[in-house]
């Protein structure tokens, strides 16, 4: 495992330091092209003094190359070892990168805006973007060889893992299980993280009786009346949990539950979110208007949708979305999930599904406080009630507001099963900070741009 950590590693190091010199080779040859070959639509050629006024364009260009790159997935290997969208990724990010460019100039205007340069620095920009990947990935991580992971635990717990793997990856293109084992065999864990044919073991953990405790300790969306609770850890404990400050008779323990809303930290967060809900609200209205628009073009029916969901001690809120299904959705099979290829989604509800506009009237939500930008997403009250019954520790998504967005849909995919939605939920909640929220919030914008995630 540590072999593949080092070349996923350094495949990342080669990958940002050559996109930057890509960005720079591909501005240079541009630039040479326009001083010694005639193009079409062009007066006549580039004088080479002005290379002395590209400063300003280039230091924007080197500025935003591997950001943008990052954003549109360029940089996560999962993305990576698709084929799809390895040209329209680097070449829509390229795009972006011009825009930006224009939009600097557009604030200096006794500055030289280079258009023909800029021009031919896209494919060229392209070009050298895709060719780096297709060498990364056949050169440093085997032609994107499948991660070989070992399961380790319960017959059933293992099959059920292996069940949720197959739903999120059917081709077995990312994950390759090539080892099973019982709790029995735990003892071989060492011998099969040496083994060559091994990149990670994974312990599928069974429920314990800790766990059986703390489903009766945890909160179930009525009331919060209930003790702190600690754990004197094992080192297994120690090395996957928080050490906290408690402490009895000199032992250290881990603080398991608590009221996760209390502290500065989530006071700030509350003061943000009302400040960057009504900037996002005021740069997103144009997308929003021309998206209802579409809407009332395509569909008969209300523009805004509202719906019932429960949100944080429990309590229900009404949410706002864009409508994208007809208005009788439900009438037949009342509340459904819906799925990727629902027949319920009106022709343009599907773009703006996957661009996720549809949620842009949820900052109002966000600015009377029933939501935040970040945090588990809000679920109607009919599934909620099942997932409580089925799902234990369900409810403790329920002790924060819920979010725009969040590390479940960040991290997850579509497929991916409730019970695990709730342990990235989790994550969340217990190791909260301002930075996660960042990067949760920097890794949504990736998605949108890659189209990946729930």
């Amino acid at each position: 495992m540590e072999r593949y950590r080092s070349n996923d590693a350094r495949s990342t190091l080669v990958l940002v330091a050559g996109d930057v010199l890509i960005a720079l080779l591909a501005f240079a040859a541009a630039f040479s092209i326009r001083i010694w070959v005639p193009l079409p639509f062009t007066l006549s050629l580039l004088p080479p003094e002005r290379a002395s006024l590209l400063h300003p364009s280039l230091t924007v260009v080197l500025a935003t190359q591997v950001p943008l790159l990052y954003l549109f997935g360029l940089y996560d290997r999962r993305q990576l070892l698709r084929r799809s969208g390895r040209v329209s990724a680097p070449a829509a990010a390229a795009v972006v990168q011009v825009l930006i460019v224009a939009a600097a100039y557009f604030f200096r205007r006794d500055a030289f805006f280079p258009r023909s340069v800029l021009v031919l620095f896209v494919p060229l920009n392209v070009a050298g973007v895709v060719l780096l990947r297709v060498l990364v990935l056949r050169r440093l991580v085997g032609a994107g060889r499948a991660l070989r992971i070992a399961l380790v635990g319960t017959p059933r717990d293992v099959a059920d893992f292996q069940t949720m793997l197959r739903a999120t990856d059917p081709q077995s293109r990312h994950w390759q299980v090539v080892t099973t084992a019982s709790v029995d065999a735990l003892d071989d864990g060492g011998r099969l993280a040496a083994a060559d044919d091994v990149d990670e073991v994974i312990l599928v953990a069974a429920e314990s009786w800790k766990d059986a405790l703390l489903g009766r300790l945890l909160f179930d969306g009525s009331t919060l009346a209930r003790p702190r609770v600690a754990v004197v850890p094992t080192v297994y404990d120690l090395l996957v949990g928080r050490l906290s400050s408690l402490q009895v008779a000199d032992v250290p323990l881990i603080e398991v539950l608590k009221d996760p809303g209390d502290g500065v930290a989530w006071a700030v967060k509350a003061a943000l979110d009302y400040v960057l809900a009504l900037l996002l609200g005021v740069v997103l209205a144009p997308i929003c208007l021309l998206a209802m628009l579409g809407i009332v073009l395509t569909s008969p029916g209300p523009v805004l949708y509202r719906q019932q969901r429960v949100g944080r001690r429990g309590r229900t809120f009404t949410i706002w979305k864009l409508r994208t299904m007809r208005v009788d959705a439900e009438a037949d099979s009342g509340p459904t999930l819906a799925d990727e290829d629902d027949a319920r989604v009106i022709p343009i509800g599907r773009l703006l599904r996957a661009a996720r506009i549809d949620e842009i009237p949820q900052l109002w939500n966000v600015l009377n406080g029933s939501m935040s930008l970040v945090g588990p997403r809000p679920e109607r009250p009919e599934f909620a009630l099942v997932y409580q019954r089925e799902i234990p520790g369900y409810g403790e998504r329920l002790l924060v507001k819920p979010g725009l967005t969040g590390l479940a849909q960040v991290r997850g995919d579509y497929h991916t099963p409730p019970a695990y939605k709730l342990k990235y939920d989790l994550a969340y909640i217990y190791n909260y900070s301002l930075l996660l929220d960042l990067r949760v919030l920097v890794e949504t914008v990736k998605v949108l741009v890659s189209r990946r995630g729930v």
